[in-house]
């Protein structure tokens, strides 16, 4: 876990580089922080960069970071597309608060891509992963415990699916109607799309593994 960052929100989301520092005896070390870290850091000068160089490993807290950031920088950007894949969104959601329907969506597709995660990583660093993602899910104020929860019961539900030889995203799509309370007269056209909302927000831990190394 790096401590180069400013507070727990920066550690967790902010974004990293890799810094060759001087160590004060003519050596060069290597260290990752923040950029905000970097930036308090030089405007007090208390650091001296030599330059900054590629960021190719992160730790497994670091990639749980980015994967959940992702998907919450995602959401404003594909939210309208979203609506738009599910035929009668207005009429299937007019009882729920556009903002619950939001970050269930994210819920859902964390809990979806962890299935991936053990296709990704050996087995106990897939364990590491899944314990950090819900972890960093329960920290967040007020709804943590809920959140966490849910992740992980999204991540049931697909696992199930996998085991009966069904669809694990027809699956978790179904738990996020159950969840928000929606009609259970909901038509496989309308569930085609929210599976398709679902699928533009998740997807994220294959990136991260095509672009790092995470490591323990």
């Amino acid at each position: 876990m790096t401590q180069f960052s400013v507070g727990l929100f920066d550690r967790l989301f902010g974004k990293k580089t890799t810094l060759e520092l001087s160590d004060g005896n003519g050596g060069i070390v290597k260290r990752t922080v923040t950029e905000k870290w970097l930036e308090t850091m030089q405007e007090q000068g208390k650091i001296s960069v030599v330059r900054e160089s590629a960021l190719d490993s992160i730790s497994t807290e670091m990639a749980v970071g980015f994967v959940f950031k992702a998907a919450m920088d995602d959401l404003p950007l594909k939210w309208e597309n979203i609506k738009s894949e599910i035929i009668g969104y207005d009429v299937i959601f007019k009882d729920v608060p556009e903002e619950w329907a939001q970050f269930e969506f994210i819920l859902a597709s964390i809990g979806l891509d962890l299935l991936a995660v053990y296709n990704l990583y050996s087995k106990e660093q897939a364990i590491e992963i899944h314990e950090q993602v819900l972890t960093m899910v329960g920290q967040m104020d007020e709804i943590g415990e809920n959140s966490s929860t849910a992740v992980h019961d999204y991540y049931l539900v697909a696992s199930d699916a996998v085991s009966n030889a069904e669809s694990p995203l027809e699956y978790v799509a179904s738990f996020l109607c159950h969840r928000l309370d929606l009609a259970e007269d909901i038509g496989p056209i309308a569930l085609t799309g929210i599976m398709a909302g679902i699928t533009q927000l998740a997807g994220k831990w294959r990136w991260i593994k095509q672009n790092f190394t995470v490591s323990a």
